[in-house]
């Protein structure tokens, strides 16, 4: 078996261990974040030994002295300072040291080594990833580390052209010093936390709350940023719709273009066109639903035809100017298409579906899927809209309730989940993630691709799923290969529901949406948040089970509504939070 090739993980983790072993836990923490979350999980980390980076360091000296110690015909020659690795030059580490510098007693100890393997650390019983013996404690090391290893005690002895010839165990290591006596277990250095390898603080989130501006709105249950400009906000209540125009040297100025409080009518869905010019409201009185399109400034440009069912969604092409809109009872659905370039006095004739349909979602210029019970729906669209595919899937009773589809060239993607089974299905690659939770899932969104993946023409897929049992699952999926697993669990905290939430324009970031709080993560990265924001007050609202709004469909547990909207350069995020609406400056 050939010897494995070293990569950068290699190397980052022998360094990482090293600064841990020396006392630079500060440092090797912001190693960590900007690597890895979770070293200590590597495949190859319970085979490395302690000390292993001083070791292999002075491993390398000797070759190097060797190594100019013959010319190239493999004579002896003078190995004289000139030759050392790191120059003549005298090195004493005291010298480093500031003359003010603090005792270890007054700063605290420092975190203890990494144990040898992470299985003997998942045994041991102690309350920070080290046995605690009060019958024997080492000393403490100084704060700075220069004292922590006794490599570094070497280091600080004057040099001399002919230093003395080292010791050198079975293995070929120098040794470090003195021999080395028998390792004594680490003073324990904290008692609460978990231990997985060794105890680490968590990186530090960014609190985003003294920049966010706080909307005061009724009840909003949507949230969406105008497609072109990110100065201009929609926002949506049961009975209302409101636009925002955000400024930075002036307090956001409402117009509330639409109240429909009073009248026995309500909004049940909206949208903006793709070019940022318009939006669509969808409203019902009566199990009737009738469409109007309004301007940026809140006027009326255009009256649609009524429908005689509740109009559930709105979807704008993102190529066209059309417009599909879904219908829905318990029992049948109905999809309408509407060309926004020609405005015709009717809808052409729509396509029904013997099914309620909770989601739609365009995959391209001419394609659309739905989603129901038992079935995702494929059509294609043109002057009308038809069923070209049923896709059904292994339970007949699985209700697919949300809905995301993916189009770059050649690939096409759609992806569905079921709530209550917490299942996600990939019909079109027929590919199926079981028990993607412990809780109901809450949404799911496709991470953008690259344009890099796109040239490239990647077949692999990043989705994230948000549930209600306090995570969001981030998961890679190989189109080709049918393969799938979960890259990240990130979580929320106990009992903290991910009511909503969804990838940056750019996919470098991930939102999720809690009761009261918003969280943010780097995709690549995962592991703890890179900045949250807490509502400073969120009030307690009735919530309307029943009620079905862009494929909300009111099944499970009854959750408060969430919405979160990136804006399109992904520097501000828009989120309704009960009577509240936060805007989020999120600079990276």
């Amino acid at each position: 078996m050939a010897q494995p090739d070293l990569t950068s993980h290699h190397v980052n983790y022998l360094i990482w261990r090293y600064l841990q072993e020396s006392g630079h836990g500060d440092a090797a923490v912001s190693l960590q974040r900007a690597w890895y979350p979770d070293p200590q999980t590597l495949p190859f980390a319970r085979h490395i030994k302690t000390h292993a980076l001083v070791s292999l360091v002075q491993k390398g000296l000797q070759y190097h002295e060797l190594e100019s110690s013959i010319d190239k015909e493999g004579n002896p020659i003078t190995f004289t300072p000139e030759r050392y690795f790191f120059g003549p030059e005298p090195f004493d580490v005291g010298s480093l040291k500031p003359q003010d510098e603090p005792t270890s007693a007054a700063n605290g100890p420092l975190p203890g080594p990494v144990p040898e393997t992470a299985e003997e650390t998942a045994n041991e019983p102690a309350s920070n990833g080290h046995t605690a013996d009060p019958a024997q404690k080492s000393q403490p090391a100084e704060t700075n580390g220069d004292e922590a290893m006794e490599v570094d005690e070497a280091e600080s002895k004057p040099a001399t052209p002919q230093p003395q010839a080292p010791e050198v165990d079975g293995d070929g290591d120098v040794s470090m010093g003195a021999t080395e006596p028998e390792e004594k277990p680490r003073e324990p250095t904290l008692t609460t936390g978990h231990s997985i390898g060794i105890q680490m603080s968590p990186a530090k989130a960014a609190d985003l709350t003294p920049d966010t501006v706080m909307l005061d709105e009724d009840h909003a249950v949507s949230a969406s940023w105008c497609p072109k400009d990110p100065s201009l906000l929609l926002t949506t209540g049961d009975t209302f719709c409101s636009l925002w125009k955000l400024s930075a040297t002036a307090e956001p100025a409402r117009n509330r273009f639409l109240s429909l409080k009073g009248s026995g009518a309500f909004v049940s869905a909206v949208a903006w066109d793709s070019a940022g010019a318009k939006l669509v409201v969808a409203s019902y009185r009566d199990l009737k639903g009738n469409v109007t399109i309004y301007n940026t400034d809140g006027n009326v440009m255009d009256l649609l035809p009524d429908m005689p069912r509740v109009i559930s969604g709105l979807y704008w092409a993102k190529e066209s100017p059309q417009l599909v809109i879904v219908a829905s009872d318990e029992r049948s659905s109905e999809l309408a298409l509407w060309d926004d370039g020609r405005r015709p006095d009717v809808y052409p004739s729509p396509q029904m579906i013997d099914n309620h349909v909770y989601d739609l979602a365009w995959c391209g210029r001419n394609r659309v899927f739905a989603c129901g019970k038992g079935f995702v729906y494929e059509c294609e669209v043109d002057d009308n809209i038809r069923l070209l595919k049923a896709h059904a899937s292994q339970q007949s009773d699985t209700e697919w309730a949300y809905l995301k589809c993916l189009k770059h060239d050649a690939l096409s993607v759609a992806v569905t989940a079921s709530a209550a089974s917490s299942t996600i299905w990939i019909p079109t690659h027929d590919i199926v993630i079981d028990t993607a939770h412990q809780g109901a899932i809450t949404a799911i969104d496709i991470k953008p691709q690259a344009a890099s993946e796109r040239l490239e023409g990647k077949q692999t897929i990043t989705i994230a799923s948000y549930s209600t049992d306090g995570t969001v699952g981030v998961w890679q999926v190989d189109l080709a290969s049918k393969e799938s697993k979960c890259i990240h669990r990130l979580r929320l905290g106990a009992s903290v529901p991910a009511l909503t939430g969804s990838f940056s324009p750019d996919g470098y970031a991930l939102g999720a949406v809690s009761r009261d709080q918003v969280l943010i993560w780097n995709v690549e990265r995962g592991g703890d948040p890179i900045a949250t924001c807490k509502a400073p007050v969120v009030a307690k609202v009735k919530e309307d089970p029943d009620r079905t709004t862009n494929g909300q469909n009111g099944h499970g547990p009854v959750y408060p509504d969430r919405a979160l909207s990136w804006d399109l350069d992904g520097k501000k995020l828009a989120c309704g939070l009960g009577d509240q609406t936060a805007i989020i400056n999120f600079q990276r």
